[in-house]
């Protein structure tokens, strides 16, 4: 009875007007109408003063607005100011209101927001120390009310992205209270997923993203955006991510009718939205060998007044840099390498530029881009010819400028077997120059000439030797390769465990 009556006071904190306003609030944010979003929390913000609830929400606008605009200086100071004021009422609010899982809540989500503030601009230890606050607050929420579900979104991110970390890191967050568990996080996802009041579609979101971008469940994933974004059609964000899926799987055509049916009415608000339509358009055409298509969008990209952040501005600078040196235009094409820089956000596209800026683009590297776009692009059968040639020419004596090109060459040929289902041939590729790999000059292709092994020997069920590949893919010192790696050593431990599943299986029936 105490639990009830308890219960019935916590609910009555959020009046059904309050309810009612967030609710709207919420909807016009999932359907990217930020201005009508920020005009109803600051209604609130009138109407209840004293409330956390309008201060935190117009906030957490700010906030996504960050993620996407990050060198704006001008969204940076307000993000700040508002995170104070949010954290101030939050904090009185739960003074005045006592023990209640609402004011917990409300008070987590303040410093919650401060924490990605911190992380956005790589100040990771004020970003522990928020992100600690935050933590606790969620705890304390749901250990109040265990149905309190919204709150377990944050933990969830918490416990799924702590289990991701390295070794070493993994212990020291465990130390200091942020102990990994990726079932548990996913699940805790999933509860506010389901069940969530306010934060039920961003559950929603986060879950199908994690299960597509760090588990490869892709096919279904993917359908399950696809819903989102029947529900959401104004929601560009969520329809550039569909169009990512389609130009990475090789649906050209599809990303390219999905991103022509995007506005730029977001090129002032959300600049990373328009940035990212004619990035997927451009790489599209580069995938389909439309080289002149290709730089001729990312000249209109780069062109576009719309701010970039660091990762997508040196992305732009790499495929300039790149067509040029196609065109044997080299000059031009080191002044755009040389803009890369080697910094956390760009070392994705520094380290895949150091090959072209060491070694220009000859006629057997042109061959090669162009076979393994065909690959990119699901014209298997051009890809294959094209791969086999390249092999006949190293045969027959033939040396590029670029020393990588023989272990570039039989890679591909690999992952053409792979793509087919030949996983023998792909592991006879594979193998071809395994033993000479070590030298690789390139560290950056090295590592990925050893994932692509690895999943051709997950494929035929060699679990331990590629998790061994796995593990010397993971020497490089690259964010993104790392998270890559330890998506696939996921991927590996999940079809083991199935494996030996179905094998016990096989065993009690043949026994019976």
């Amino acid at each position: 009875m105490l639990f009830l009556i308890s219960s019935s006071a916590w609910a009555n904190v959020v009046t059904p007007q309050l309810d009612s306003l967030l609710v709207v609030g919420k909807e016009n944010i999932y359907d990217l109408r930020f201005n009508q979003a920020d005009s109803i929390f600051s209604q609130i913000r009138q109407e209840y003063p004293d409330y956390p609830h309008g201060y935190v929400y117009q906030a957490y606008i700010t906030v996504l607005n960050y993620t996407m605009d990050q060198s704006n200086k001008q969204l940076d100071s307000l993000l700040d100011i508002q995170v104070k004021q949010a954290q101030e009422i939050a904090k009185k609010f739960k003074d005045e209101n006592g023990d209640n899982p609402e004011s917990h809540f409300m008070q987590a989500m303040a410093n919650g927001i401060r924490a990605v503030y911190h992380v956005v601009n790589r100040n990771f230890i004020r970003a522990y120390w928020s992100g600690r606050s935050t933590k606790k607050g969620l705890e304390k929420a749901v250990k109040l009310d265990s149905t309190y579900y919204d709150a377990y979104i944050g933990l969830g991110m918490f416990h799924y992205y702590a289990d991701l970390l390295p070794g070493a890191l993994k212990f020291f967050a465990g130390i200091l209270g942020f102990g990994g568990d990726r079932e548990l996080g996913k699940q805790e996802v999933r509860f506010s997923a389901d069940k969530g009041r306010y934060f039920q579609v961003e559950g929603r979101f986060i879950y199908h993203c994690i299960e597509y971008f760090l588990e490869g469940e892709k096919r279904k994933s993917i359908a399950s955006l696809e819903k989102m974004y029947r529900e959401y059609p104004g929601n560009q964000a969520i329809g550039l991510i569909i169009a990512y899926h389609y130009r990475r799987t090789g649906y050209l055509e599809k990303c390219l009718n999905y991103c022509q049916q995007f506005t730029d009415d977001y090129s002032d608000q959300l600049p990373q939205l328009t940035n990212l339509k004619y990035y997927n358009m451009a790489v599209c055409y580069y995938d389909l060998n439309d080289f002149q298509r290709a730089d001729s969008i990312f000249t209109i990209l780069a062109e576009l007044p719309t701010r970039k952040s660091p990762y997508y501005q040196a992305a732009i600078y790499f495929y300039q840099g790149h067509l040029k040196d196609f065109n044997g235009e080299r000059e031009a094409a080191l002044s755009y390498y040389s803009q890369i820089k080697d910094s956390k956000q760009t070392q994705y596209w520094y380290l895949l530029s150091r090959m072209y800026v060491d070694y220009p683009v000859d006629t057997l590297m042109q061959d090669w881009i162009v076979a393994q776009n065909y690959l990119g692009s699901r014209k298997y059968n051009e890809s294959y010819q094209a791969t086999l040639a390249m092999v006949s020419d190293l045969d027959s004596g033939a040396v590029s400028i670029n020393p990588n090109f023989p272990f570039l060459v039989y890679d591909l040929l690999g992952r053409n077997h792979h793509y087919k289902r030949r996983l023998n041939d792909s592991r006879a590729a594979f193998e071809n120059k395994l033993s000479q790999v070590g030298k690789m000059k390139d560290n950056f292709r090295k590592a990925w000439y050893y994932i692509h092994y690895s999943r051709c020997l997950r494929q035929l069920n060699e679990f331990d030797l590629a998790e061994k590949y796995l593990n010397k893919a993971n020497d490089l010192d690259d964010s993104f390769t790392k998270i890559i790696v330890q998506r696939e050593k996921y991927m590996l431990s999940s079809r083991e465990k199935k494996h030996k599943e179905r094998q016990k299986l096989l065993e009690q029936r043949k026994n019976k």
